[in-house]
């Protein structure tokens, strides 16, 4: 039987999981998919990362140990505490960057170069505000979300929103999309070169 953990646990990663456990962070990228993001940033060279929603940096910190020494990463959380607190843990990394602010009027102030990887861990520009996102994607570009088959965790409104992303997201014409019905459910896509 094929074991699909990671073979590794890099240590900012066990920092980041230590922190999220001792805030009662139920919402952490889980193993599988943080050695998915780790292996995916490690295809973009000298790339542009963003990631929406830091939370306690469990996924801020999976992307950096997959990142080279030219890449960046932009970490996006809402709330102060949550963003302090990461951005303490990875300030030894000097590649990655922790801003505390709303995702969704950062994008929309964004006229920097575009993302060559993005993890979408936050719900409303997921659900409701892709067109803040799409254009910043590099070709090429890949964007991976989490948590799309049904937890404990969700509420009925919650499940609702998720029906309506899956049905939608196929028919973004600037995107190849593949959903995974493995781990917290995931999608997989990447930005069209022909559009």
């Amino acid at each position: 039987m094929m074991n699909d953990q990671p073979q590794e646990i890099p240590p900012l990663v066990a920092e980041a999981i230590a922190l999220s456990e001792a805030n009662d962070d139920p919402m952490a990228s889980s193993l599988r998919t943080g050695g998915l993001l780790r292996t995916l940033a490690a295809t973009k060279p000298g790339g542009l990362l963003l990631e929406l929603g830091t939370g306690f940096a469990v996924g801020s910190a999976w992307l950096a140990s997959g990142m080279d020494a030219n890449a960046r990463l932009i970490t996006l959380e809402i709330d102060e505490e949550a963003a302090e607190a990461s951005r303490r843990l990875l300030a030894k990394d000097d590649r990655v960057e922790v801003i505390q602010t709303d995702a969704t009027v950062w994008l929309e102030e964004y006229a920097g170069p575009r993302f060559d990887l993005v993890f979408v861990d936050t719900t409303v520009i997921k659900f409701l505000r892709r067109d803040l996102l799409i254009p910043r994607l590099a070709p090429g570009a890949v964007w991976v979300s989490d948590d799309l088959t049904p937890q404990p965790k969700w509420n009925p409104t919650h499940a609702e929103k998720v029906e309506r992303f899956l049905g939608e997201i196929g028919h973004e014409k600037d995107l190849l999309v593949t959903l995974l019905d493995w781990d917290s459910g995931l999608m997989i896509a990447s930005r069209r070169n022909d559009h």
